[in-house]
Formats: structure tokens, sequence, C-alpha cells
């Protein structure tokens, strides 16, 4: 696994393109792909990053979790950009968190790879743990999304929430 790096961060806004899923039967792992299909058939990207206004000029991929208070399998996904412009209609917007985060570097291919390994094998050795709970069962107990990051540039980054033990 590629190293690592700690990142603190103050909060910050999204807006995007937002389904609403579930961990049950492994669904989000079919709808999120499926979303991102239909994000790039339509050439949505470029209207996308037009409203980026950050100092990140890529596309999130966010895990937005415990939406639904009577299931915890039920969570939301958004591919946004970090923007203060006003959202337009078909766009929710979403707020980030201040959070510590562990940055992992990694590419389009080895993303769920690098996630998973960060998950069961870094973190348990590390001096940080997740706030996110739930990842074997799909039942998520959440204290902030998890987070893909993808630049123009080619980097992608996993983003984890933790907190020192």
């Amino acid at each position: 696994m590629e190293p690592f790096r700690i990142e603190n961060k103050d909060s910050f806004r999204v807006v995007g393109y937002l389904i609403k899923t579930t961990n049950q039967k492994g669904e989000g792992r079919k709808v999120i792909p499926l979303h991102w299909s239909k994000i790039r058939e339509n050439h949505l990207e470029s209207s996308l990053l037009k409203l980026a206004d950050r100092e990140t000029d890529g596309l999130f991929g966010i895990n937005i979790y415990n939406t639904d208070p009577g299931d915890t399998r039920i969570f939301e996904y958004i591919i946004a950009v970090s923007s203060d412009h006003a959202a337009p209609d078909e766009l929710a917007e979403y707020t980030v968190p201040a959070m510590t985060w562990a940055v992992f570097p990694c590419t389009r291919e080895t993303i769920g790879r690098t996630e998973a390994q960060a998950i069961t094998k870094w973190l348990p050795k590390s001096k940080y743990r997740p706030l996110n709970k739930g990842y074997i069962t799909g039942r998520m107990k959440s204290g902030a999304p998890d987070i893909e990051y993808y630049g123009k540039d080619g980097r992608v980054e996993v983003w984890i929430a933790v907190r020192e033990k």
C-alpha cells in the first residue's frame, strides 16, 4: 500500500448528483458504478467541474451514512465538486464536516482494494481508529462520510475519517 498522510480539514460544501441506495444485498456496489457511468455518458462531469471553486479541482464520490433512522444500511452517495456556488435545481448540496482524514493515494483500479486494506490492515495497527463501523455487515454506525477523490491530474485518493486512539 502506498504511503498515506493525515490531514485536518475544515468543513467544506459540495454540490453534485445524489442517489439513495442501500448496503442490502450489495446494492450500493452495483448502483454507484452505474451512477458514475450515467454522469460520464451524459457528459455531466464538465458542467460539475465548472462549479468547482475551491482548492480541490476534481470530483468527489461521497458516501453519506445513516440518512434513514429506520435502516442503517440505507445511505446516500453524491458525485460532487467543492463549491460555494448556488446548486442548480438538479443538484444536491452537502457539507462535509470538519474532520481528521487518513488519506490513501491509489488508482481508479485499486480504489476498492485500497479502501479495504486501509480499514482492515492499516487502521488496526495505527494510532488511529475509523469513525465509521459496520463495513462488514453493511449496518453502518457513522461519525463521518467516506470519500473518494478523483483529481483532474489522474490523482485518486481514499479519505477515511479517523480519530487518535
